[in-house]
C-alpha cells in the first residue's frame, strides 16, 4: 500500500513537471569542442532523465560484478547450512524413534556441513550412546569439553556414562566439574549431593547442601532436613569408629534440625542414655513423638527405666500417649503395657480402637496374648487364625521403587534414592515388592546397579543445556516430607 502511494506521488510530480515545462517553452543550446547541440527544454529534460537512469543501471551492474563472488559464496554457505540443519533435524527425529545408527550417520553428515556448529557433535554423541557405541560416545563427549558452548553437555554425557558403568569415582569427578560450570543449577547440585551421599562422603555432601542453600536453589525446610540426615549418617560412622562422644554430638545436632526424624531421635536418645542423662533422652523421645509417633520411640522410652514395675510402665506410656493424643501408635503402646500389667479389659479396648483404623499382624498377636490371659489359650485361637489373613506389620518403604526394608537407611538399597524411606504398611507396596535388610549402618549403598538407576532420573539434554533457572524441572532427589522421606518425582530417562 505504501509503495503504491509513493508511486502515485512520483507520477504526480512528473506530470506536474511536464505541465510546467509545457507552459514555458524554450530552447537549450550546448557548444562543446566545435559541436553545437540545440533542443527544446522538454526534450533536454527527457534526455537528462534517460542519462541519469542509464548511469544508475550501470552503477548497479558494476556493484553486482564486484559483489558476485561474495554473493555466490554466501548462497553456497546458506545452502550448506540449510542441508546441515535438515540433517540435524532428521538425526533428532531418528534419535526420538530409537534409530541410533541412522542418527549417528546423519550426525556425521551434519558435522561435515556445519563445521562451526556444536549441534552435530551433540547429535553424534547422543546417537552413539543410543546405538550402544560407548567408546565413540565417550570420544565425542571429550571433544565437547574443548568448547565453552558444549563443555557442560560433554561433562554431563561422561557423567551419565560413568554412572551407568557403576564408576562412582568418575561420576563424582564429572559431577564436581558440572557444579563448577553450573553452580546455580538445581539438578546439578542435587545430583552431586546424591553421588556424594551414595559414596558415603557425608562431609562433602553437607558442604554441597550448604552451597545449594547459599545459592537459594534449595529451600530452607528441605535443607534443614537433609542436613539432619547427613549429620545422622556421620554419627553412625563415628559410632562404628568408636568415637562415641563425636557420634553423640552429631546425633543431637541432627535431632535439633529435624525433631520429627525418628532415626535421629532414637540415636540421640540412646547416646543420652549411655551417658546417664535419662531425662534428656526422654525429652528427645517426647519431642519426636509429638510429630512422628513410632514403635521404636515407645520401646526406647520404656527402656530408659528398666526397673519400672508394670504399673509404672503404664503411667509412663500414658504420659507419652498424651503428647499426641489419639494416635494409633499410642494406642498400640498402651495396649502392650496394659497387657503386661494384666489389665486385659483396658488393653482389649485400645486394641479394638487400633484395629478399627487398620488391621496388622502385630495387633492380632497382641490381641491373642490379651485373650489368652483373660480367657485362656483357647480364646487366642481366633486372633491367631485371623493374623495370617491380614497385611504385614508396618515397615520402612521406599517411595521410589516400593522396596521394603527392615531398618531405616539414608538410601534405598534397591534403587539408591536418597531419603525415600517412609514408615508404611505392606498393602501400599507395589506387587512383587520385597523386604530387604539395610546395606549397613549408614545405608550408603554405592552399588553399580543403584548408580545406574540413579542416572535414569536425569533430565534430558534440553533441560541440561538450560542455564538452570530456579524454576527448571528436575528430578527431585531432595523430596519434601517427614518421618523418613518424601515423594520422588522421576524425570523421563535421557535419550542418550
Amino acid at each position: 500500500m505504501i509503495r503504491a502511494l509513493w508511486l502515485f506521488i512520483g507520477l504526480a510530480l512528473v506530470a506536474a513537471a511536464a505541465a510546467w515545462l509545457a507552459d514555458r517553452p524554450g530552447n537549450i543550446a550546448v557548444d562543446w569542442q566545435g559541436w553545437r547541440i540545440e533542443t527544446s527544454v522538454a526534450a533536454g529534460a527527457v534526455a537528462f532523465a534517460v542519462l541519469l537512469a542509464a548511469g544508475a543501471l550501470a552503477y548497479r551492474a558494476w556493484l553486482w560484478l564486484v559483489r558476485s563472488p561474495q554473493t555466490i559464496g554466501r548462497a553456497r554457505r546458506d545452502s550448506r547450512r540449510r542441508r546441515g540443519e535438515i540433517a540435524v533435524f532428521s538425526g533428532m527425529t531418528a534419535l526420538a524413534a530409537g534409530e541410533g545408527p541412522e542418527a549417528l550417520k546423519l550426525g556425521r553428515r551434519a558435522g561435515e556441513l556445519l563445521d562451526d556448529s556444536p549441534l552435530p557433535l551433540m547429535l553424534s554423541a547422543q546417537a552413539a550412546q543410543q546405538a550402544g557405541d560407548t567408546t565413540e560416545a565417550a570420544r565425542l563427549y571429550r571433544r565437547m569439553l574443548d568448547s565453552p558452548d558444549t563443555e557442560f553437555l560433554g561433562v554431563r554425557g561422561l557423567m551419565i556414562q560413568a554412572m551407568r558403568a557403576g564408576d562412582t569415582q568418575a561420576a563424582l569427578r564429572h559431577a564436581r566439574r558440572a557444579q563448577a560450570l553450573r553452580p546455580a543449577s538445581p539438578w546439578v547440585q542435587n545430583l552431586l549431593f546424591s553421588l556424594q551421599s551414595a559414596a558415603g562422603l557425608w562431609q562433602e555432601a553437607q558442604a554441597t547442601l550448604e552451597d545449594a542453600s547459599r545459592r537459594k536453589v534449595l529451600d530452607k525446610v528441605t535443607g534443614r532436613r537433609h542436613k539432619a540426615l547427613t549429620l545422622h549418617a556421620q554419627a553412625g560412622d563415628a559410632d562404628e569408629a568408636g568415637e562415641t562422644e563425636k557420634a553423640g554430638a552429631l546425633a543431637r545436632d541432627a535431632h535439633a534440625l529435624a525433631p520429627e526424624f525418628v532415626p535421629a531421635a532414637v540415636l540421640a536418645a540412646r547416646h543420652y542414655q549411655a551417658d546417664g542423662e535419662t531425662g534428656k533422652a526422654a525429652r528427645v523421645i517426647e519431642a519426636c513423638w509429638r510429630k512422628s509417633p513410632h514403635p521404636d520411640l515407645a520401646s526406647l522410652y520404656l527402656a530408659l527405666h528398666p526397673a519400672d514395675n508394670p504399673t509404672a510402665r503404664v503411667r509412663r506410656i500414658t504420659r507419652l500417649d498424651r503428647l499426641n493424643a489419639g494416635h494409633r501408635e499410642g494406642r498400640v503402646a498402651l495396649a502392650g503395657v496394659l497387657a503386661a500389667a494384666r489389665r486385659w479389659h483396658e488393653a482389649h479396648t485400645h486394641l479394638n480402637k487400633a484395629l478399627a483404623e487398620r488391621e496388622e499382624r502385630r495387633l492380632f498377636r497382641l490381641m491373642a496374648q490379651v485373650e489368652e490371659g483373660e480367657h485362656g489359650p483357647a480364646a487366642a485361637a481366633a486372633s491367631l487364625q485371623r493374623m495370617s489373613a491380614v497385611p504385614p506389620d508396618d515397615t520402612w518403604v521406599c517411595q521410589g521403587c516400593g522396596t521394603a526394608a527392615a531398618d531405616w537407611s539414608p538410601h534405598c538399597v534397591h534403587c539408591g534414592r536418597f531419603d525415600s524411606l517412609v514408615w508404611g504398611t505392606a498393602p501400599e507396596l507395589p506387587v512383587g515388592a520385597t523386604v530387604v535388610a539395610a546395606a549397613d549402618s549408614t545405608g550408603a549403598t554405592g552399588t553399580s546397579a543403584a548408580l545406574a538407576r540413579l542416572s535414569e532420573t536425569l533430565p534430558d539434554v534440553a533441560e541440561a543445556a538450560d542455564t538452570a533457572e530456579a524454576g527448571v524441572a528436575l528430578p527431585t532427589i531432595w523430596p519434601d516430607g517427614a518421618n523418613g522421606g518424601g515423594d520422588i518425582v522421576d524425570a523421563s530417562p535421557p535419550k542418550a
